[in-house]
C-alpha cells in the first residue's frame, strides 16, 4: 500500500508501482468508484476510434437523388 498527498486542487499523482501494475500512461483515463469509505482505480475501457468511411457508412441515404435546386432550406437568416 502507498499513502500519496492530495494537492490543493483534489489532484493525486499514483505511484509508478500502481502505474505500472495497470499498465496506465499519460493521457489515459481511470474509473473511480466509491466504495463506503474506500475508492477503486480502475483503467478505463480504450475508446474505439471510428474511421469515417464507417461514419459514411452509417449515414447512406438510397432515395432517389435530388438535385441541389429544388432542395429548400429553412431557418437560413442570412
Amino acid at each position: 500500500m502507498a499513502t500519496v498527498l492530495i494537492s490543493t486542487k483534489g489532484q493525486i499523482v499514483l505511484p509508478v508501482a500502481v502505474r505500472r501494475a495497470l499498465a496506465l500512461t499519460p493521457g489515459m483515463r481511470v474509473n473511480v468508484v466509491v466504495d463506503g469509505k474506500k475508492a477503486l482505480i480502475t483503467r478505463a475501457p480504450d475508446k474505439k476510434t471510428v474511421s469515417l468511411q464507417e461514419i459514411q457508412s452509417l449515414l447512406k441515404y438510397d432515395g432517389p437523388t435530388i438535385p441541389v435546386s429544388r432542395m429548400r432550406v429553412t431557418g437560413y437568416n442570412g
